[in-house]
């Protein structure tokens, strides 16, 4: 197999293929990419936090706009990567700016007759003020805060709203927070909280955020550039539910439409029409890339036929109307006729991919066959706003299997199967052993087919997780299939697992639940997380009862065969009550040999049975946010 300072002959052909199908000619991206511009970013894109520390950094992946592909990336992906390096503050139009690429996501500002709207925050704290700051600066007279809306329940559009507006101000009331459905907080804490530590662990892999800048490593992540190295992530509980379509709020003089759509790129989210602006905003069901119907770093499998409908839906209530399409990801698109094909054009590719993903299920077609067998047409495929830059068409495709048929393929062998720690020691014993495999790896890497080498070297490297050649066959493999990915989340995945075979998991990978958004959970919420910490098996056999006093809010913890439940009522049959603040709740969840320190100092008060707490605090797991993933759990 090729060594790693080497692109193989393979990838280079992949990479010549792309030149040949794409219009790289086409420059209207790079003309718009930079329409309506009012400044830069400021200290060239690098925003700090309080302490100083770098939480992001543009410069790291800005790629100079004349620079050729080089050989270790595909070209399509150098293409976007170079669009999503160019970030400023920029006017949509008159009334409407927007501050891009200081963040994963961009931070809207809608001015209003004395006052402004803030749609999307971005993720944390430091890059939102980063956002204000420089949007106040160029427009001094606009007015305070009146509103924040958050279009979806994913932490990049609301992370950020404590570098927009406060706690206090919200509280007061003088500033509203807009967001979908009834089920917003639950579904945004459920997907950033209760799956966080391997949500996390996988966006890492996904989102590059391991990986070094450079033509070898991460060049961005599609809709954006990268990961927050540390931001502070922040959250606010909604004041006012848009939760159908047509509903209208006015600021100013400004009328926001809202049109409902749930279950399309995230389970609660709207688009946003302003009228006046001849301004449409479809979130993220429209943006220069196709979208994932089910995300690589985890998260709940969405409806591609919903991604139609409502943006069909849209071109019906809004498409003779609007004059330019923004978003909370990419640029805009201006000019009715342009936007109307761009969202026909994104709308098509959905459907496109729900209906045919069915019509070869429905042929009896596994997932991996679908995936195998279906292509773009050419009118789709070769429109840069569908190619694979967030989602893909192959795993999209899967994904439609998954959403309508489930996990289980049809095929009774896939029912129940060994586990691979089973399985990978006889792979390679039936394949002739470590040698004999390792000269199959060799051979299919030598042909070009690194997926067959990757395949065949798993199972080795899962029985025989010591073996160095496998680890570095494998590797390589790894390596060159990041090289040819255009998707940005492919080439990471596998480059960072090239890294980690080779030097091993970072360890030191902090926790992704940050204290700022447990300290606004609801405590229904909360310990919805803890019961997921539960040890099940364990706590079967300690049943226990405990009513809680935290902050002045009353609510009881029952754990019975092994589950947890909380209700928001004290129980008369409890073992002991504890009365504690919300902030030493959370000190002893996340350090639990904190309990005794605290109960003597007072802070903590129990009545009743004085192990209770200790019983419960014993019975919960702890998450490593360092998990192997290319190795076994527990190689």
């Amino acid at each position: 197999m090729t060594s790693v300072r080497e692109v193989a002959p393979a990838t280079a052909a992949v990479h010549d293929e792309t030149l040949r199908y794409l219009d790289f000619g086409d420059d209207r991206d790079f003309a718009d990419v930079y329409r309506g511009l009012i400044a830069e970013l400021p200290d060239g894109g690098v925003v700090r936090g309080a302490d100083g520390r770098v939480v992001w950094d543009l410069a790291a992946l800005a790629h100079p706009e004349d620079a050729s592909s080089p050989a270790t990336v595909n070209p399509s992906l150098w293409r976007q990567s170079k669009l999503m390096g160019i970030g400023g503050l920029y006017e949509v139009v008159p009334g409407i700016y927007q501050v891009r690429n200081h963040d994963l996501a961009n931070l809207t500002v809608v001015e209003t007759a004395g006052s402004v709207v803030v749609i999307d925050t971005g993720c944390a704290t430091e890059t939102a003020r980063y956002a204000m700051s420089l949007y106040r600066t160029h427009r001094p007279d606009a007015g305070p805060v009146a509103a924040v809306i958050f279009t979806h329940t994913h932490v990049d559009h609301f992370g950020g709203v404590l570098g927009v507006t406060s706690r206090e101000e919200v509280a007061a009331g003088r500033v509203s927070i807009i967001a979908p459905g009834h089920d917003f907080e639950r579904l945004a804490m459920g997907e950033n909280i209760i799956a966080g530590n391997v949500m996390a662990r996988r966006a890492a892999y996904a989102f590059g955020e391991l990986l070094p800048a450079s033509e070898r490593g991460l060049v961005g992540c599609g809709i954006g550039t990268a990961a927050l190295a540390g931001g502070t992530n922040g959250y606010l509980s909604p004041t006012d539910i848009i939760d159908e379509t047509g509903q209208t709020r006015v600021f100013g003089g400004i009328t926001f439409e809202f049109q409902y759509t749930p279950d399309t790129e995230a389970p609660e989210e709207m688009h946003v029409w302003i009228p006046e602006y001849g301004a449409l905003s479809c979130a993220e069901n429209a943006n220069h890339s196709l979208h994932n119907i089910q995300t690589l770093r985890g998260a709940r499998t969405r409806d591609a036929a919903r991604f139609a409908h409502y943006l069909d839906e849209a071109l019906e209530r809004y498409g003779d109307a609007v004059q330019v399409h923004w978003g909370p990801h990419t640029w805009p698109v201006w000019g009715n006729a342009n936007v109307r094909a761009f969202l026909e054009s994104q709308r098509d590719a959905y459907k496109f991919i729900h209906d045919q993903a069915m019509r070869l299920a429905n042929h009896g077609y596994r997932p991996d066959e679908i995936a195998e067998r279906l292509r773009f047409p050419d009118s789709l495929a070769r429109a840069w706003w569908n190619r694979g830059y967030h989602g893909t068409l192959n795993h999209d495709l899967k994904a439609v299997f998954h959403k309508e048929l489930g996990w289980f393929d049809g095929n009774p062998a896939t029912l129940h199967p060994h586990p691979a720690s089973v399985t990978a020691p006889r792979y390679v014993e039936a394949m002739g052993g470590p040698a004999a495999l390792l000269d199959r790896a060799r051979a299919a890497g030598a042909a070009g087919d690194y997926r067959w080498a990757a395949e065949l070297l798993d199972h080795l490297v899962t029985a025989q997780p010591a073996n160095a050649d496998a680890r570095a066959l494998l590797a390589e493999a790894y390596e060159q299939l990041g090289f040819q990915a255009e998707g940005p989340q492919w080439r990471n995945i596998y480059l960072t697992a090239a890294l980690e075979l080779r030097d091993g998991v970072q360890r030191g990978l902090t926790s992704p639940v940050q204290p700022e958004v447990l300290l606004e959970m609801p405590l229904d919420l909360l310990f919805d997380f803890v019961a997921v910490r539960l040890d099940g098996p364990r706590a079967a056999d300690h049943p226990l009862v405990l009513n809680l006093e935290v902050s002045a809010e009353q609510g009881s913890l029952r754990i019975r065969n092994g589950v947890l439940h909380f209700r928001r009522r004290w129980l008369p049959d409890a073992d002991a009550t504890v009365r504690l603040s919300r902030s030493d709740l959370l000190e002893i969840l996340g350090r639990p040999n904190r309990v005794d320190s605290l109960i003597r100092a007072g802070d903590i008060t129990v009545d009743g049975d004085p192990d209770a707490l200790r019983v419960l605090i014993g019975l919960l797991d702890s998450f490593d946010p360092s998990f192997p993933i290319v190795t076994p759990v527990d190689g």
